[in-house]
């Protein structure tokens, strides 16, 4: 859950913790004059998982420019019965339609997190992985492109347009390479992805041979002699890519291209902004979305989607009033899934092999 008003937390840890739960909870960052008490909700159930590890974050960093704002996310490593292991995030990202250069600061720093939490090195298989929440951005706007497809040339785009939300602004430029200072950040734009120490060697010796002798070379490559880098080429080029093999539990569009399903209806604002995410292991290049092969032979558990409760459409909305109503009492439709993790994927009966 999201805007999850710390002043019922306790009301509602009581109640479900009688019922078997254990809780999760991220308030929102304390930021002078922003001052917000709600933040990100988790609940699971004791008889089924073990919390491993707690990677929760508030998205601010001081003296960050684009980390300014009261948003978080949770991130939570979880051990099943028979020992696999399943990491759950979550996640409510800044709404103002034109910043969508914080929003892809903010979700770049939670991609991070969650790659160190599941260090998926290889490419084939590692933890899998489930991201939900608000990212306040639409289907097929840049943000999404970058969840779906692992990358995103982001100095395409101004930043008004990078969550696809309604807005106009004249005379906007594109973003220029280098959003963040990668010394405050800890991590470069091509720093998502995890590179083996072999990889980091060949790095470093790449760097020393095209910058040996030429000051100007080494100052344009100074990132590259970095544990932290993930590329042979400096790392300002204005893009962001990652290597977790992400899908929408939801279509959004039917065949036509025409939506399915809004999220959110508030005034006359009717869209999806809300998602549920999941990494999806698969050994063909034609259903990975990164278009990469794995090992025929891996055995790193599957994640497999079940079902989806299904949302309301704009019309249906419209009928009924749209949100809050006197039937639903929030501003956003409740997304629902229902997943089958196979710690084995033999047993995976979902066509994957």
């Amino acid at each position: 859950m999201q805007e999850f008003d710390n002043q019922i937390r306790d009301t509602f840890a009581s109640h479900f913790g009688r019922l078997g739960f254990e809780n999760i909870y991220q308030r929102k960052p304390h930021i002078p004059y922003q001052e917000k008490d709600d933040g990100c909700f988790m609940m699971y159930r004791r008889d089924k998982f073990r919390l491993i590890k707690n990677a929760s974050l508030g998205l601010y960093k001081n003296g960050e420019k684009l980390l300014n704002k009261p948003n978080c996310a949770q991130i939570a490593l979880f051990e099943c019965r028979d020992g696999s292991q399943v990491c759950v995030a979550n996640t409510h990202l800044l709404y103002n339609p034109g910043r969508g250069d914080i929003k892809l600061t903010q979700i770049s720093l939670i991609l991070h997190h969650i790659q160190q939490t599941v260090n998926p090195m290889q490419q084939c298989g590692g933890v899998p992985v489930i991201f939900c929440g608000d990212f306040n951005t639409c289907p097929n706007a840049p943000l999404y492109h970058l969840l779906k497809y692992g990358k995103l040339q982001y100095s395409d785009y101004t930043p008004d347009k990078i969550s696809g939300q309604k807005t106009s602004k004249k005379n906007a430029h594109t973003l220029a390479p280098g959003l963040w200072n990668d010394k405050t950040m800890e991590f470069h734009e091509h720093g998502l992805v995890a590179r083996s120490d072999e990889e980091l060697a060949e790095c470093r010796e790449t760097y020393r041979s095209l910058t040996q002798g030429s000051s100007y070379l080494a100052e344009a490559y100074r990132d590259l002699d970095c544990a932290k880098c993930s590329d042979l080429y400096p790392y300002k080029q204005g893009s962001i890519s990652h290597n977790i093999n992400f899908r929408s539990a939801y279509d959004h569009v039917d065949s036509d291209g025409r939506t399915k399903e809004v999220t959110t209806y508030i005034q006359n604002d009717a869209r999806t902004v809300d998602y549920i995410w999941y990494s999806n292991h698969d050994n063909t290049p034609q259903n990975c979305a990164h278009g990469h092969s794995c090992d025929p032979h891996c055995s790193s558990p599957v994640l497999v989607l079940k079902s989806t409760r299904r949302l309301l459409t704009k019309p249906e909305l419209s009928n009924m009033g749209r949100l809050p109503n006197a039937i639903l009492g929030s501003d956003h439709q409740a997304l629902q899934a229902t997943f089958t993790l196979y710690s084995d994927p033999e047993l995976d009966t979902s066509g994957r092999n």
